[in-house]
């Protein structure tokens, strides 16, 4: 089905969007930004709520699949030698926590179809870019990637939902193409517009140029400081402090750029954010004060081989419940996800997903967290499991970002009760952890 013409030109259609929602008839011109609203603003097309912090996140993948790759095979994996290369777009809520597969409606399982289909000329370009700048860990990988984050974290940006496109197009009422043909053309367009966003916010954080002004480009002998790097990337990003993170080799992997973002997404009106603004939500990095390196793509330490990340059986193990206040053990996890204080606790597996994170995965199937907030594991489709956090240290499980769950009540006995993600607020009576042993 063909888009009208009236609206057929994928930039023509990006900049009309643009200047509708900056129309005051459709958005208001003195929206503040993300996060430092005072008061409630419902219009989500317009003001992004609750994920108002964007994270952009950068990859520098420098180990190929094998040895002895040439330039071009480099390039083909890794993206352009002299570029990082982009992981996702992540919409953060002010309180630092964070949604994800928001909208299973939503969820896109094809990227290349979406870009190819026609309904929106134009788009081969934007692929193209996709397919150069927006490269997966896993070989071979990468639309798999694009598809991941859409569905994790684009689904849940509401400033690309369809309604908020029917609002600024207005002109359809007058086209016969019917409303199940419209919404599909909608949805469409707020995939595009999530990469097309991504794509060209990353142009603009070009992280390998801000290194280099600052002499620090990659080398297989020098080494450089943490401090070196962070005032490096924070010149080029408004004076605003980033997010850097390293590998077990002390080489630099990973950066973030947070932002605040002033109306619609679709204007791209994106405000530096300093990662220490995010105070006791500040990711951990694992980057030391000195001797990191940055490594060329392409180069393998020495003693080490190339290596396929696979997600394997992961570890098996328990899931505890411990009062958060005292972490005293008050009962455990039993298969379907429900709390018990007496009786055996199942064994579940800890899964390391493809894109990072982990999942849970128990006798009866994967646990995902319902619409309800709740913990269930009985689900036997993978797409279906949500992604944990799990912290190696203390052995707890986390999700979107928190570690503290919460139930209303003990369970006494063998009855059971359920278990929450504890969503920054305090209806819940008891706030627990869930930590998970391993056997």
């Amino acid at each position: 089905m063909r888009i009208p013409q009236n609206i057929l030109l994928y930039n023509d259609i990006f900049s009309t969007f643009k200047s509708k929602t900056e129309h005051e008839g459709y958005c208001p011109i003195d929206l503040p930004n993300t996060c430092r609203n005072a008061t409630e603003i419902t219009d989500t097309c317009c003001f992004e709520y609750p994920g108002g912090v964007f994270l952009q996140s950068q990859f520098w993948n420098y180990r190929t699949s094998k040895l002895g790759m040439n330039d071009s095979e480099i390039i083909r994996e890794l993206g352009p030698l002299d570029s990082f290369t982009i992981h996702g777009l992540w919409p953060d809520n002010c309180d630092g926590s964070y949604e994800q597969f928001c909208r299973r409606d939503l969820f896109i399982d094809d990227v290349y179809y979406i870009m190819h289909n026609g309904n929106f000329p134009g788009t081969e370009v934007l692929y193209d870019d996709l397919d150069l700048l927006w490269k997966s860990n896993r070989v071979g990988q990468d639309e798999s990637l694009w598809v991941h984050e859409f569905n994790k974290h684009g689904s849940c940006i509401k400033n690309l939902y369809s309604q908020c496109y029917e609002r600024w197009n207005d002109n359809t009422q007058e086209d016969n193409n019917d409303d199940a043909d419209l919404g599909k053309l909608w949805k469409e367009r707020g995939v595009i517009d999530y990469f097309n966003v991504s794509v060209n916010l990353f142009k603009k954080l070009d992280t390998f140029q801000a290194l280099k002004e600052h002499n620090i480009v990659p080398s297989t002998e020098k080494t450089y400081t943490k401090k070196e790097i962070e005032e490096a990337l924070k010149e080029s990003f408004d004076g605003k402090d980033v997010f850097i993170n390293c590998d077990r080799n002390n080489a630099i992997t990973e950066i973030w750029y947070y932002h605040l973002l002033h109306g619609s997404i679709i204007n791209e009106n994106f405000k530096p954010l300093s990662v220490f603004d995010l105070g006791k939500k500040m990711p951990f990095s694992r980057c030391h004060e000195t001797g990191i390196k940055y490594y060329p793509k392409g180069y393998f330490p020495k003693g080490q081989l190339p290596h396929q990340p696979g997600n394997g059986r992961g570890q098996r193990g328990v899931l505890r419940i411990l009062d958060s206040g005292n972490e005293k053990s008050l009962g455990f996890i039993v298969k379907d996800g429900h709390w018990m204080s007496r009786g055996t606790p199942a064994n579940y597996q800890l899964i390391k997903s493809p894109y990072g994170n982990y999942n849970l995965k128990s006798r009866l199937g994967y646990c995902q967290i319902t619409i309800n907030d709740e913990l269930a594991c009985h689900f036997k489709n993978p797409q279906q499991a949500s992604q944990f956090e799990y912290d190696s240290e203390t052995g707890y499980i986390g999700y979107s970002n928190s570690y503290v769950w919460g139930s209303s009540k003990i369970p006494k006995n063998t009855k059971k009760a359920s278990l929450f993600t504890n969503k920054g607020n305090d209806d819940y009576r008891h706030k627990l952890y869930l930590k998970f042993s391993n056997l």
